[in-house]
C-alpha cells in the first residue's frame, strides 16, 4: 500500500502532486526528479541537510556558483532553480515551509536563442524522398518523420499515441498534452494511407500505434536518434530534435498566412505567448498583413 499524502516527504509529496494531480508526463517528472535531487545531494554534501526545506538563500546561491565552476550553461541552470522554486511554491501552500529561499537569488544571464528551422523545401523533399528503408521499420520512421511535421505534436504525444488515437473516418488524431489535455489535429489522407500500410505490415501486438524495432513502446533517446539521422542527412543543420520538427511546422503555418490562435490550438498552448515565439513573418507578409491583402493559406494541412 502506498503512504498517505500526509506521511511523505516533501520531495515525494511533490512529486506525487506532479503525477497523479497536474498529470505530468513521464518526462516531465524525470526531469524534476532529477534536478531537484541534484539540490538535494548539493545540500546534503556542502551543509549535511538532506531535505529541500529549511533551507538557507545562501545555500541556493552557493548551488547556482557551483552549477556554474562546473560549467553548466546559463539555460540550464534557470531550469533546474526554476524547478526548486516550482517546488517551494507547492511547499510553501502544503504549509512544509513558510519561506522562499530563491527570493533574491541572482541567476547568470541568458543569451538570446534562435531558433533553428528546418526549410520548408527540405522537409518535404525527405518525406517524399527514398532515404527510408525499404522495411516496416522505415515505414515507421517515415510515419514518425510525418506525424511530426503534419501535426507539430510533442515528441511525448508522438511516443503516448495508441491505435485508437488515429481516427479514420474523422481524419484527425486524438492527442493528449499537457495535464491530460486532449486536442483533435487534422491531417491528411496520405498520413492515413502510410499509417495503414505501417499498420499492415508491423510485426507484434501492441497498443502503441508506433514502436521501436523490437517492438515496444518508443522512448526519448529513441525517437531523437531517428530524427536527428534522417533531418541532418538532407539539411544544413548538425543537430535536429523532435521540437526542432514541432518548430518547423508552426512556423511554416504562420509563413503560409495561418491565424496564430489556430496555429495555438495545434500546438495545444495554454497561452497565445508560447505561440508568439514562433512568429517569424517575413517583412513582405507584415507588410502586406497591414495593407489587409488576403495571405495564401492553400496547403496547409
Amino acid at each position: 500500500m502506498s503512504p498517505t499524502l500526509s506521511s511523505q516527504k516533501p520531495l515525494q509529496a511533490f512529486l506525487h502532486f506532479l503525477e497523479k494531480e497536474k498529470r505530468g508526463s513521464v518526462h516531465t517528472l524525470r526531469c524534476y526528479r532529477s534536478d531537484l535531487n541534484q539540490l538535494q545531494r548539493f545540500l546534503s554534501d556542502q551543509y549535511d541537510h538532506h531535505e529541500l526545506v529549511g533551507i538557507q538563500g545562501d545555500w541556493v546561491r552557493a548551488w547556482v556558483v557551483n552549477m556554474m565552476q562546473e560549467g553548466r550553461s546559463p539555460r540550464t541552470i534557470h531550469r533546474k532553480v526554476s524547478a526548486f522554486r516550482t517546488f517551494n511554491r507547492y511547499a510553501r501552500r502544503m504549509s512544509f515551509t513558510d519561506k522562499d529561499p530563491s527570493n533574491g537569488v541572482t541567476l547568470p544571464k541568458l543569451e538570446k536563442r534562435v531558433r533553428e528551422v528546418v526549410p520548408e523545401r527540405n522537409i518535404n523533399a525527405l518525406l517524399d524522398s527514398s532515404i527510408f528503408p525499404d522495411t516496416w521499420s522505415g515505414l515507421r520512421d517515415r510515419l514518425m518523420l510525418t506525424l511530426l511535421y503534419e501535426t507539430g505534436i510533442r515528441q511525448d504525444e508522438l511516443i503516448q499515441l495508441r491505435h485508437a488515437d488515429v481516427q479514420v473516418s474523422r481524419k484527425t488524431i486524438k492527442v493528449k498534452g499537457k495535464g491530460g489535455k486532449e486536442r483533435f489535429i487534422p491531417v491528411s489522407q496520405s498520413l492515413l494511407d502510410l499509417a495503414e500500410e505501417y499498420m499492415r505490415n508491423r510485426p507484434g501486438v501492441s497498443e502503441f500505434l508506433i514502436v521501436t524495432d523490437s517492438g515496444r513502446e518508443l522512448y526519448p533517446s529513441f525517437v531523437y536518434r531517428r530524427v536527428n539521422h534522417y533531418i541532418t542527412e538532407t539539411s544544413s543543420l548538425s543537430k535536429c530534435s523532435p521540437h526542432v520538427i514541432r518548430h518547423s511546422f508552426a512556423t511554416h503555418l504562420l509563413n503560409r498566412g495561418a491565424d496564430i490562435n489556430a496555429v495555438k490550438e495545434l500546438l495545444g498552448h495554454s497561452s497565445l505567448n508560447a505561440t508568439q515565439h514562433y512568429t517569424h513573418l517575413t517583412t513582405k507578409r507584415l507588410k502586406d498583413a497591414h495593407k489587409g491583402s488576403p495571405l495564401d493559406t492553400r496547403g496547409i494541412f
